[in-house]
C-alpha cells in the first residue's frame, strides 16, 4: 500500500555531522562571550583594587563634638560615615573625600564612646577606614 523509503546512510551521516558542527559552534560562541565578559569585569575590579591598595583615612583628632580626618591617598573616598563605639552611624556632611582633603566634622557628641571609626569606599569597591580610640594620641575628649 504505502511505499516508504528511508534516507540513505550517507545523507544521515552528513546531517548528523552538520548538526554536531552547528551545536559546537553555538557552544563555542557562548563560551567566548562569557569569557570576554568575565575577563572585563575581573580586569576592572583588579584595576580598582590596585589603585586603592592600602587606602585608609587619617583621624587627626577626636574631641567631644568634633572629628578631624583626612584622605592621604591618591584616590577619592566616597560616602564617608562616622561610626561611634556604641554602633551609632553618622553620615558625613561631605559625600566625597578628595585626595589630600581634610574635613572638620561637627557631631552632636562623642559621649561615653571609647572609639570612633571613619569609613568610606575607594573606587566604590575597597573599604578605607581610620580608627581612633581612647588609648591613642588622636583622642582629645
Amino acid at each position: 500500500m504505502f511505499n516508504m523509503k528511508a534516507i540513505s546512510p550517507m545523507i544521515a551521516v552528513v546531517l548528523l555531522i552538520a548538526f554536531t558542527i552547528g551545536i559546537g559552534t553555538l557552544v563555542s560562541i557562548f563560551a567566548t562571550s562569557l569569557t570576554v565578559t568575565s575577563t572585563g569585569i575581573t580586569s576592572n575590579q583588579s584595576e580598582a583594587l590596585s589603585r586603592c591598595a592600602g587606602a585608609w583615612i587619617n583621624l587627626y583628632s577626636v574631641q567631644s563634638t568634633r572629628v578631624l580626618y583626612s584622605n592621604p591617598n591618591t584616590q577619592a573616598i566616597t560616602n564617608p560615615i562616622i561610626i561611634l563605639g556604641n554602633g551609632t552611624s553618622i553620615t558625613a556632611s561631605d559625600t566625597n573625600l578628595n585626595p589630600g582633603e581634610t574635613v572638620n566634622e561637627n557631631i552632636s557628641t562623642i559621649g561615653t564612646n571609647s572609639r570612633v571609626i571613619v569609613r568610606g569606599l575607594c573606587q566604590t569597591l575597597v573599604t578605607a577606614e581610620g580608627t581612633c580610640t581612647t588609648a591613642q594620641d588622636c583622642w582629645d575628649v
